[in-house]
């Protein structure tokens, strides 16, 4: 399997959660990382504020902020212009 690069994966939690808030086990199956794994990304958007965790009935749920959505859009359009398929 072909190692995805970082700011990829990145993306792709931010992308995930902008559907909706999930919790750690959700994200981590929904982006192919292991929970440790996962867990550290979260850490990172987490500590720069691009998602935000809050705890219900002794869960944790992630859910995007603005600035992380903000990113996330700018990412988009950035992406669109550079990618090979945007011509």
């Amino acid at each position: 399997m072909k190692k995805r690069e970082r700011t990829l994966i990145l993306m792709e939690i931010l992308s995930i959660l902008r559907d909706g808030p999930r919790g750690p086990t959700r994200l981590a199956q929904a982006t192919g990382l292991s929970f440790d794994k996962f867990m550290e990304f979260a850490t990172l958007l987490d500590s720069r504020r691009f998602i935000a965790k809050s705890t219900s009935e002794s869960h944790d749920i992630y859910f995007v902020t603005p600035e992380g959505n903000q990113l996330l859009l700018d990412w988009e359009r950035l992406w669109t212009k550079i990618s090979p398929n945007s011509r």
